[in-house]
């Protein structure tokens, strides 16, 4: 039996009680005179080599304990990101703690018995719990015990889906969300097909919050243009609580604001006039010649080529070969008199061009120097702004410039 490493500070992501039930299981009833209720939070091998954390919740008359909840989450096999999980009310038995239950989601049969034991002022438990008729020596030591109020100041608040943001300041243009019941996930998820979107994979795994709180928050990306449309759908879906816009990769201190009129034709963008004049902009800001110009189906992001020569490795006509995305949209969801140019991720790799025999490179080039240099992003705003009219984020006064 291996003891468990038990981390007090353990923060669990609840949006319930922990020892509900995940499908709206009642909260616990109020706590007798005379009885007081402690938690702990135990991480570790508490279901052998499976990845597990757990919230052990007992009833206390005095310094006897009778009755106790373990809400046990866990991975299904030692390398996998499937969870399972159990809650199981406990009694006293013949010197032991003991109950019966069932996993959910996968429905498998749950037995426990523990034993428990103080010493001092910390506690272990020990004994074994059996899964789906299989039997599993446990055990844990040095547990601290909490009260109900330091317990809940351990759990961490849901990710924030704002489902109507004045403008794209403080959200992600690009970052939908939406949070879905547990009965409703599949065919959401399903409705996706085909809609001109991308979905963050690990966000339709569950995780043990998730199987706590019997919902589940995915995460999708799609263009600034259409989010508003998939947002009014998602929100009208059966089992879903909120939908809308949350954080994600582009933030508003990076972008510049341009007045729609000039970029658009009846609503829809003048996409190859708009990304000429990006790379022309982009390429006198960085002294480098735009290469190529491509709009990304789906996020309508627009990523630009262009080269320069190298200036880091004198004496060999080597070339830089800088890679930038921008994300062009409106400035709020639905019609807006004003389009926001957000500067999203770049690179820089040294390349050989020259005729003949050319150099392949292991990587690029590591001085911070150089690198930092390569894309500044407070001159390629301005040369932005300046280029197409247009004015950059105040972070003072939280406004534009």
């Amino acid at each position: 039996m291996r003891a468990l490493a038990v981390v007090a500070s353990l923060t669990l992501a609840l949006s319930g009680p922990a020892w509900s039930q995940a499908k709206g299981g009642a909260k616990p009833a109020p706590t007798p005179p005379g009885e007081t209720v402690r938690y702990m939070t135990i991480f570790g091998e508490l279901m052998g080599a499976l990845p597990s954390d757990a919230i052990w919740r007992e009833t206390r008359q005095g310094n006897r304990v009778v009755s106790a909840v373990l809400d046990l989450c866990h991975s299904v096999t030692p390398a996998s990101n499937r969870k399972d999980r159990f809650v199981v009310t406990l009694k006293p038995e013949g010197g032991k703690l003991v109950g019966t239950g069932q996993s959910e989601p996968d429905g498998v049969p749950i037995t426990v018995s523990l034993t428990r034991k103080q010493s001092g002022d910390t506690y272990s438990l020990d004994g074994t719990i059996t899964r789906d008729g299989k039997p599993q020596q446990v055990g844990a030591t040095d547990l601290s015990d909490m009260s109900e109020a330091e317990f809940k100041d351990q759990q961490s608040s849901e990710d924030e889906i704002i489902t109507t943001p004045a403008s794209f300041s403080e959200v992600s243009p690009v970052s939908v969300a939406v949070r879905v019941s547990r009965d409703g996930f599949a065919d959401l998820v399903k409705s996706l097909r085909g809609q001109g979107v991308r979905v963050d994979y690990a966000s339709l795994v569950q995780s043990c919050a998730d199987l706590r709180s019997g919902q589940q928050m995915v995460r999708i990306e799609t263009a600034p243009d259409r989010s508003a449309a998939l947002v009014a759908k998602l929100a009208a879906m059966p089992g879903v609580t909120a939908a809308g816009w949350t954080t994600g990769s582009y933030g508003i201190e990076r972008a510049v604001r341009v007045g729609a009129a000039a970029w658009t034709d009846g609503g829809a963008l003048k996409a190859d006039a708009l990304a000429q004049r990006l790379g022309a902009a982009v390429g006198t800001a960085l002294h480098a010649k735009p290469v190529s110009a491509q709009w990304d189906d789906v996020t309508r992001e627009l990523t630009l080529k262009l080269e320069r020569p190298d200036q880091a490795a004198r004496g060999l006509d080597l070339t830089e070969a800088i890679e930038i995305t921008l994300l062009v949209g409106p400035e709020k969801p639905g019609p807006s008199e004003n389009l926001v140019i957000w500067i999203g991720d770049s690179s820089v790799e040294a390349t050989d061009k020259t005729a003949g025999a050319q150099l392949a490179f292991t990587s690029g080039y590591q001085g911070n120097d150089e690198e930092s240099a390569a894309i500044e992003t407070d001159a390629l705003m301005a040369a932005l702004a300046r280029d197409l009219q247009g004015q950059i984020w105040n972070a003072e006064t939280s406004g534009w410039k």
